[in-house]
């Protein structure tokens, strides 16, 4: 025997549903259809198959035939299986949204984004993510335009009106330069000594009327783009300060030096996270912004009393449900 029409999985329902009310009334009843529409989708599904599914000889409860007994029995794997397929579809829909708009500021750690980027895209593989870099002032225009939901920047240059945050480390930002350049020649040295000569500083204001941090020199180059900056003071043009992650390769290359400078006042950077107070993100962007806590180097696990355990996670377990409980109640 051959099946001419692949069986619908609406008349497949339509069967078990007959089977299951007992009467092909019922069955139209629980579906919302008409009872001839019931008897309609019964004669199709045994047409389609080549089989009689019920006993047409009595007239009293719809009898399932030998074969339709068979049929019935794999119409419900059938429907178990559509309805696990619905459900999943379903769960995915609740818990992802459409996109994931990040905007970070230059001076956070590239290698700690990629590794906390790499675990989004396991957890999430089917998230679009969309990813922009700024310099400082940068990453509030952004969120604040809602061109980006999250935003990953410094507490120096976010103001936190208007918006949630959570604080996520600090970067530390040093003074370096060439080996041969003049200040690291002159080994421990004064402000007053590094304002004579050109300074590179990050700033995403072309003039002057920007907030400065870590300004010293009297002469000072405002550059944009971090890499850039950092090609030019290897290149030997000035001195700057700098994320240590960011040239940790080339002062061990010696390529660039740390220099000595008393009064430096560039020190800690402190990070933060945030995002608009009114557009909260959605289960994957909080799983983001609950990783870049976590991926913080001053992140500390929350330390428990000993006592008895009544379940069984571990720990460390319930330090993370802990933690992902607090960013929840923060950035919701």
């Amino acid at each position: 025997m051959r099946i001419a029409v692949t069986p619908s999985l609406d008349h497949l329902l339509v069967l078990l549903a007959v089977v299951e009310t007992g009467s092909f009334t019922a069955a139209a009843k629980r579906l919302g259809r008409a009872t001839s529409a019931i008897s309609y989708a019964i004669d199709t599904l045994e047409e389609q198959l080549g089989i009689s599914l019920f006993d047409r000889g009595t007239t009293r409860k719809p009898r399932l035939t030998q074969q339709g007994e068979a049929i019935v029995s794999e119409a419900k794997a059938v429907a178990y299986s559509v309805e696990t397929l619905r459900a999943r579809v379903r769960g995915l829909l609740d818990a992802l949204e459409p996109e994931v708009s990040l905007v970070v500021d230059s001076i956070y750690p590239s290698d700690r984004l990629v590794a906390v980027l790499e675990d989004f895209h396991k957890k999430f593989p089917t998230v679009p993510l969309r990813l922009s870099v700024q310099a400082l002032e940068g990453v509030e225009r952004v969120v604040r335009n809602s061109k980006a939901w999250i935003g990953v920047g410094g507490l120096l240059h976010i103001d936190s009106t208007g918006l949630q945050r959570i604080e996520i480390g600090a970067v530390r930002i040093i003074p370096v330069a060439t080996p041969n350049h003049p200040l690291a020649l002159a080994g421990h040295t004064s402000r007053l000594r590094a304002r004579d000569h050109v300074q590179l500083v990050l700033s995403d204001q072309p003039a002057p009327e920007g907030r400065d941090h870590g300004v010293v020199s009297l002469t000072n180059w405002r550059i944009g783009d971090l890499t850039l900056e950092h090609k030019l003071l290897v290149a030997g043009i000035g001195w700057g300060g700098m994320p240590e992650p960011m040239v940790r390769a080339a002062l061990k290359s010696g390529r660039l030096v740390r220099l000595d400078l008393r009064d430096w006042r560039g020190g800690e950077y402190p990070m933060q996270v945030v995002h608009k107070t009114e557009t909260p993100p959605g289960p994957a962007g909080r799983w983001l912004i609950e990783r870049l806590v976590l991926s913080s180097p001053t992140y500390r696990q929350p330390i428990f009393k000993k006592r008895k355990w009544s379940g069984r996670r571990s720990v460390s377990a319930r330090a993370a449900s802990e933690l992902r409980e607090t960013s929840r109640r923060q950035i919701v």
